[in-house]
């Protein structure tokens, strides 16, 4: 009979232990942040000979960044507050040929427009080298393309 009782209780024990677990309620969530990186400043200068210059940086685990993409919208005359963003033009830009530093927290290229316009709302979006992180789009921003070096781009709350 004592015997049986240290069994059952042997048993009761392993079982509540077993079921019981740790006490965290739902399964583990992963800390994806040391692998997430975000884009910092962003500004965009246009010269004379229609080019841009893009430049940014980008903060948090920048090695991970495998591309950008550059999306651009050309508008003709007033922009439009509150309009949607419809990228009309995309430029795929090696993260690895952009980098102006060696630890990969600064970019820069030059990209010449497809679409001719006066103004240019215009967005980044980075994609990570682990394919289950979610892609990075920097905020909206425009740039006016009048005909002068230095006409730098101007960042849109809200968007």
């Amino acid at each position: 009979m004592k015997r049986r009782l240290v069994v059952f209780l042997a048993f009761s024990f392993c079982v509540f232990v077993l079921f019981g677990g740790c006490g965290r309620k739902g399964a583990p969530i992963p800390d994806y942040s040391v692998d997430e990186f975000a884009f910092g400043a962003l500004r965009a200068e246009a010269a004379a000979d229609g080019s841009i210059t893009f430049q940014g940086t980008v903060t948090g685990a920048s090695q991970n960044m495998e591309y950008m993409v550059l999306e651009m919208q050309a508008v003709d005359g007033e922009l439009c507050e509150g309009c949607p963003f419809l990228a009309q033009d995309q430029y795929r830009v090696d993260s690895r040929d952009a980098w102006e530093s060696e630890d990969g927290s600064s970019f820069s290229f030059v990209y010449r427009p497809a679409f001719k316009g006066e103004i240019y709302r215009w967005r980044i979006i980075g994609r990570n080298v682990y394919a289950g992180l979610p892609e990075v789009a920097s905020p909206m921003q425009t740039v006016f393309m009048d005909g002068v070096s230095g006409a730098l781009s101007v960042a849109v709350p809200g968007e």
